[in-house]
């Protein structure tokens, strides 16, 4: 399942899109919401300046996670995506079918949002731990074998390659 993803931010997209589809399909797969969620990359050098700003926020009627983008890691950036899917996956199952509000301190006033806020904050955080952990994992092995395996070009022989794999999956399950 496909999510559009709009960019109005300064965020450079091309090395950022790949980790934001991974990460999406990793959520979705462990949730299993069925309706795709928006997702907007937002500038505000305003809320960018302040300490304690915004770094996102969901919009149940639409579907549509808002991240704010400037002054931020990709980490962080993408940390808030996995917590703003978690809403999305609670709008999903129908948690926001009753009226709520989100002022400032809703979270400490209701206590039905409270629990909502700490099920996006646990399974968001566990989420994304879950990606990130996975990804780099990945990404190490494919960087071991391309360091490990020589190039074709250099007339290697079909035993030769055998022998190599042979040598990098004996020490790889060592």
């Amino acid at each position: 399942m496909h999510c559009k993803i709009r960019n109005n931010s300064d965020l450079d997209m091309s090395r950022t899109l790949p980790l934001v589809k991974s990460l999406y399909s990793r959520a979705q797969r462990e949730m299993g919401f069925k309706k795709p969620a928006n997702i907007i990359f937002q500038s505000d050098s305003e809320n960018a300046d302040q300490d304690l700003g915004k770094t996102g926020h969901y919009q149940p009627d639409s579907f549509t996670i808002t991240i704010y983008t400037d002054k931020r890691h990709i980490k962080d950036v993408l940390r808030s995506i996995a917590h703003e899917l978690v809403h999305h996956d609670q709008n999903c199952c129908g948690a926001f079918e009753e009226p709520f509000e989100t002022g400032a301190g809703y979270a400490q006033r209701d206590d039905r949002m409270r629990e909502l806020e700490r099920d996006a904050y646990e399974r968001g955080n566990m989420i994304f731990r879950d990606w990130e952990d996975t990804y780099k994992q990945a990404l190490n092995e494919t960087n071991y074998y391309r360091k490990e395996t020589p190039k074709m070009s250099k007339g290697i022989t079909e035993q030769e390659l055998r022998q190599i794999v042979r040598r990098v999956l004996q020490e790889k399950l060592a």
